[in-house]
């Protein structure tokens, strides 16, 4: 998929940008339903509503059993990071249009996935957002950078999406961004809190310079982008029966990688779902993840023979096809 020139000068101008139909029904619709069940104790939303309607004591319970990173992925959330084992969701993963997008904002075919993370909130049970307007406004860079924002903000950020499963309207709590304050962070330095550029801002008023917030509503197909430098907060849900979520993936350039460490712990490369899911996925895929590609001089009848037995089941043939080709 190639973004038109439109596209591009939103992008650098807001540094925010939706994609629409980058992913068919058939990918984001099952989606929808693996996260839903992740989400809710193995309901979909509609059970989960109705049991919530007949005992809503015993949502909340379980709700504050689940611990608070798994709350990321829902009131009763289990699978959370990439690879999720949710194989409709992790094979989101799949799609060149998506992976070509987040090669045009990052200016290189040379990408590579910082993370995955499913992110799904719903109004009955929702605290995640601030008391005030004003207030949670931040950044994100701080999560996967050890250094603060860099004044080239287009090689030295990363980007992230977020794959909408689900149609996000006003009342269902979309996401609040600042359009353009990825290019204003030196205004704020020595006014805000965090590490690394967290930059978290205690009072949103007190900076005229910024635009005004404005919603990221975005339709199911499509992918939402920001820069990892985009000021941006969270809202309460004016309906509160309605629920808000996605997969998340960021990406990064290749080149400025080690500045861009991840410091959540995924991909887990030991585990089951991650082996499972390399097994099945496509050279370009492994590649974001940091793969050579087929060609490169790594790849030998030795180590495709240790590759197949680490990942069972894996198909070698593009890799064997190009040995000695480049």
């Amino acid at each position: 998929m190639q973004l038109s020139d439109e596209q591009l000068a939103i992008w650098r101008r807001d540094g925010s940008l939706v994609v629409p139909d980058v992913f068919p029904p058939e990918a984001y619709e099952p989606a929808l339903e693996a996260i839903e069940r992740n989400a809710y104790g193995g309901l979909t939303y509609t059970e989960y509503q109705a049991k919530w309607d007949e005992n809503p004591a015993e949502i909340r319970e379980a709700y504050e059993k689940t611990p608070s990173m798994q709350r990321m992925a829902g009131p009763m959330g289990k699978a959370v990071h990439f690879p999720t084992g949710l194989e409709p969701v992790d094979s989101l993963l799949n799609n060149d249009d998506y992976l070509d997008i987040g090669s045009q904002l990052l200016a290189t075919p040379e990408i590579r996935l910082g993370y995955g993370q499913i992110f799904f909130r719903e109004g009955l049970t929702d605290t995640r957002h601030s008391e005030h307007p004003w207030q949670g406004y931040h950044i994100d860079n701080g999560t996967n950078s050890q250094l603060p924002p860099h004044p080239d903000w287009e090689r030295y950020h990363y980007v992230l999406s977020g794959i909408i499963v689900h149609d996000i309207d006003d009342d269902g709590a979309p996401m609040l961004i600042c359009p353009g304050s990825h290019k204003q962070l030196a205004s704020l330095f020595g006014h805000h809190q965090g590490r690394a550029g967290g930059l978290g801002i205690a009072d949103l008023r007190e900076f005229k310079q910024l635009t005004e917030p404005v919603p990221v509503t975005a339709k199911a197909s499509s992918v939402a982008f920001r820069s990892s430098y985009l000021i941006h907060a969270a809202q309460p849900f004016a309906n509160k029966r309605k629920q808000r979520g996605w997969m998340g993936f960021n990406f990064r350039r290749a080149d400025t990688a080690e500045w861009c460490f991840t410091t959540r712990p995924i991909p887990g490369w030991g585990t089951p779902q991650y082996l499972n899911f390399v097994a099945k996925t496509t050279p370009r895929v492994r590649h974001i993840l940091g793969w050579p590609n087929p060609g490169d001089s790594y790849y030998t009848e030795e180590s495709l023979e240790r590759l197949a037995h680490a990942y069972p089941g894996i198909d070698l043939v593009p890799y064997r096809n190009a040995i000695g080709g480049s």
